[in-house]
């Protein structure tokens, strides 16, 4: 197996993952991260907890310590189209090295490639390319790719299966008849990330759409609106006759957040717009806490082996959500008949796939410095 080098900025359930990942394939994981963050178990990962500004002067302190560990892939995740000092240096130190293969993961196209972007050329010199779904990995067309060997597979966010740990007593009683006052009606989870009110907006007219059959817990803070948007809402659902059919959570803790949607009719994540890497931290609270999932056909693109419409979650037609959400509303109920943790449980390989054509490319590239 291969010594790699993982460069990612922040230690979060990303980057750690991919790293557990590649160590449980048997390559022996350097992680190159910022100063002072702090994973949760170095075991059997050798941590590098090194730059403070990812500067061009940090990037060349380090190119001696690395020559030393003489790493034979080194894997730089972005989690955006960005990149900084830091990283060109140590691109261009992957690329300097005769015996290394650079390997770039791209999590998320926010920016676009253009010519002033220098993640267009960190790509166009990879030796491997990897992105999240087919859809971004099509938008690489027409780069002017150094090598005709270039390798590109799909890597989305690694999905962490590890069972959820017991859940703690609630922080705060106020929290706990927060939970029981939902039981009495059967409710639907919706991500509550909107800036201000507009009436106007999909996202409002679908809040409302689903207040008219199940109650909605919004999930999120809008602390941040004004008094007079506030007022506004809450007289728009009254118009609607969903006055009292809606309530907002503000922060929750973990294990609140987790018995939330637990004890959910659904969990809605259609026609929100995510990253890859929300979109599969959300697929993770879902997945350990057994909730339904209700998508649109653009979301499952992360993970698709992982979706079958009317089996294991409800996909709607991410061209005429709308449309297709009042028909799956018309519905009696929105239980499913397969439950996808316990599928994931038997169908180990829908998760390692991804992993094994990253080895693949790992390997295919190696052999070629040979």
């Amino acid at each position: 197996m291969a010594k790699i080098i993982l460069v990612s900025k922040h230690v979060n359930a990303t980057s750690w993952q991919l790293a557990q990942a590649l160590r449980a394939q048997q390559h022996e994981v350097v992680l190159l991260t910022s100063y002072g963050e702090t994973p949760r178990d170095t075991s059997d990962i050798e941590f590098m907890g090194y730059f403070k500004r990812w500067s061009a002067l940090e990037g060349l302190r380090i190119i001696p310590g690395l020559f030393g560990l003489q790493p034979q892939i080194l894997h730089i995740l972005l989690d955006d189209d960005r990149m900084n000092p830091a990283q060109i240096i140590l691109s261009m130190f992957a690329k300097s090295h005769p015996s290394c293969v650079l390997t770039t993961s791209l999590l998320n196209i926010r920016y676009g490639l253009t010519r002033r972007n220098p993640v267009r050329y960190l790509i166009e010199e990879s030796d491997i390319v990897t992105c999240p779904t087919v859809e971004a990995l099509g938008q690489l067309r027409g780069l002017d790719v150094r090598s005709n060997r270039q390798g590109r597979g799909i890597l989305p966010p690694v999905l962490d299966l590890k069972s959820a740990q017991e859940q703690n007593l609630f922080d705060a009683e106020e929290e706990a008849l927060f939970i029981e006052s939902l039981e009495k009606t059967p409710y639907v989870v919706v991500p509550f990330r909107e800036t201000d009110f507009n009436s106007e907006s999909d996202s409002f007219i679908r809040i409302r759409t689903l207040a008219q059959k199940y109650k909605v817990v919004l999930w999120g803070s809008y602390a941040h609106w004004t008094l007079r948007d506030r007022k506004k809402f809450a007289a728009w659902m009254e118009e609607f006759q969903c006055g009292g059919r809606w309530t907002v959570t503000g922060t929750l803790t973990e294990n609140l957040g987790h018995l939330l949607l637990e004890k959910s009719t659904a969990f809605v994540l259609a026609g929100q717009t995510l990253t890859p890497v929300e979109m599969t931290e959300y697929y993770m609270r879902a997945i350990h806490s057994h909730a339904v999932l209700i998508l649109d056909s653009k979301q499952t693109s992360v993970h698709s082996d992982l979706w079958k419409n009317a089996v294991n979650c409800w996909v709607l037609n991410h061209h005429h959500l709308q449309k297709d959400l009042v028909k799956l509303l018309a519905k009696p109920h929105l239980k499913l008949p397969e439950n996808l943790s316990e599928q994931l449980a038997e169908d180990r390989h829908l998760i390692d796939s991804s992993l094994n054509e990253l080895n693949r490319l790992y390997n295919k590239a190696l052999n070629h410095l040979r």
